[in-house]
């Protein structure tokens, strides 16, 4: 699996993209979840593929914290809130699991 970090401007659109840190070593990375997975209390938990994204991360490039928010509508943007506390609290955020 290879990690790829766009530039900072998708040139299709001529949209800057949030700044990119030259290293994942120690960073906290946050995943916000549209699916999630339920567990058979009824609660749900990380979408496996993200759970997979999360262990490779670490793995191969040391990552720290990780935050997870799953977003209550899938066919909806996330709730302002939501994303104001993963751009506080994250310094990386993976957004969707493409599944």
């Amino acid at each position: 699996m290879r990690i790829v970090m766009p530039s900072t401007t998708y040139r299709a659109h001529d949209v800057r993209l949030a700044a990119r840190p030259a290293s994942l070593r120690g960073r906290t990375v946050g995943f916000l979840d549209g699916w999630g997975r339920r567990e058979s209390d009824g609660s749900f938990a990380m979408y496996p593929l993200m759970e997979e994204l999360k262990r490779l991360l670490a793995e191969r490039h040391g990552t720290g914290e990780t935050i997870w928010i799953r977003k209550p509508n899938i066919s909806k943007p996330a709730p302002k809130e939501q994303i104001a506390e993963l751009v506080t609290r994250a310094d990386v955020i993976v957004n969707g699991e493409a599944a």
